[in-house]
């Protein structure tokens, strides 16, 4: 299906994007739509996607500031689940970076929940992101179907534009790396074993000194809150304190390892300078 990506053509758009916060999040309580027309009538942005012409997802932001430095702020983006794993969420990103560079900015920033995996596998493996920040329960308790239960830790992701390391992503069409090709390369910092039906967080190493460490998460966090919630808390527990961890020492999160056989996820955590890193 071809997919229609454009800001909102009426006061009516801005509406439809109640329902879709509704049917992506199963939120009782959207950001309504005043709201999202005042942000973007000023300095803000809604892009909408459209497949057949109905909407299946949006993104949303406004401009940021922290300190001296200027950046947009993308606060939401979300695609219905029946129009997941086509590139949606990809071609509003892409979008959005348009629109940002055209304003003369050059950093988006957004938080996520690093347990997510298919956002991360979009965020830092497709589009180049990086995250040096880690935030404990930055919103405080989310009551919707995909947090409510759970603190809202977030990885803060800074994507930087105009960067070498964004543009060799985007013209590779963002390539998915396989463990096999870094774990010659890195040390464990987190690692999983099967117990049951799911896979359990079990080795924590929080004193490697490798130049680059790997730091496992689930392959899909949501079939762990359903099958053991015990094992779901224990895995924000645990990679709470890894990624407090190297993230305090310096160590930046670079990119996203798959091992598709095993169904198993890796973020890439690096030492290299920030220099060098927007290169790779």
């Amino acid at each position: 299906m071809v997919v229609d990506v454009r800001q909102p053509a009426g006061l009516s758009e801005f509406y439809l994007c109640e329902e879709l916060q509704r049917r992506i999040w199963g939120t009782d309580n959207p950001v309504p739509a005043h709201v999202l027309i005042a942000g973007h009538r000023n300095g803000g942005l809604l892009l909408m996607a459209f497949e057949d012409g109905k909407p299946v997802g949006f993104c949303f932001g406004i401009t940021g500031r922290d300190g001296n430095t200027t950046y947009f702020y993308n606060h939401m983006l979300g695609v219905v689940a029946e129009a997941r794993n086509r590139g949606v969420g990809y071609l509003l990103k892409l979008k959005l970076r348009e629109h940002v560079l055209d304003t003369g900015l050059n950093l988006i920033k957004w938080t996520y929940d690093p347990l997510q995996s298919r956002n991360a596998a979009l965020y830092i493996g497709k589009l180049g992101a990086i995250c040096r920040k880690y935030a404990v329960n930055y919103y405080g308790e989310i009551r919707d179907t995909l947090n409510a239960g759970y603190e809202s830790d977030r990885f803060i992701a800074e994507w930087w534009l105009d960067s070498l390391r964004v543009q060799r992503r985007i013209e590779n069409g963002g390539m998915r790396l396989k463990l096999s090709d870094v774990d010659n390369k890195a040390r464990y910092a987190l690692e999983s074993r099967v117990d049951g039906c799911v896979r359990k967080a079990a080795k924590v190493k929080l004193n490697l000194e490798s130049k680059m460490v790997l730091v496992e998460v689930p392959w899909d966090i949501g079939l762990v809150k359903q099958l053991n919630p015990k094992f779901a808390v224990d895995w924000r527990t645990k990679t709470r304190a890894v990624f407090h961890e190297y993230l305090s020492r310096g160590y930046v999160v670079v990119d996203f390892a798959v091992n598709e056989d095993e169904k198993r996820s890796f973020y890439i955590l690096s030492k290299e300078t920030i220099t060098n890193i927007m290169t790779l």
